[in-house]
């Protein structure tokens, strides 16, 4: 699949995973980065806000957790906050960021701005939508 492809599919997902924060009643940032099936380091990253990028009142930039989260399921290959992971600089060990491979494509989705349970069933949602629309 082309790289302008695959671009396309991530923005479908995180459209996915914008609606499913807005059922769950949430808000903040989907990430969504896949290395394209045959790539070696060209990940493709994209990003869609829920309402707010920063939740200014608490102190966080959602955007800049939501990437870490992303960073750190790139270089550990697995969901992120794992606490048996030692961070790294960049890592904040938040969870909310999940890991997956389909079809040659490695796939790392995040969600921030809820509690960490529920940014972790936006990403996975995102990964599913993903799937589909790799498989089309």
């Amino acid at each position: 699949m082309t790289n302008e492809l695959l671009r396309e599919k991530i923005a479908m997902a995180l459209n996915d995973m914008k609606a499913k924060a807005i059922e769950m009643g949430i808000k903040g940032v989907a990430t969504a980065s896949v290395l394209n099936n045959g790539e070696t380091v060209d990940w493709i990253g994209e990003m869609k806000v829920v309402e707010t990028p920063c939740n200014l009142k608490e102190g966080w930039n959602l955007v800049a957790i939501a990437w870490s989260k992303c960073g750190e399921v790139i270089a550990t290959q697995a969901d992120s906050g794992n606490p048996n992971h030692k961070k790294i600089m960049g890592e904040l060990g938040f969870m909310g960021g999940a890991y997956d491979e389909f079809k040659g494509c490695k796939m790392a989705f995040a969600f921030s701005g809820a509690s960490s349970e529920e940014d972790l069933v936006v990403a996975k949602y995102g990964i599913e939508k993903m799937k589909g629309y790799i498989s089309e």
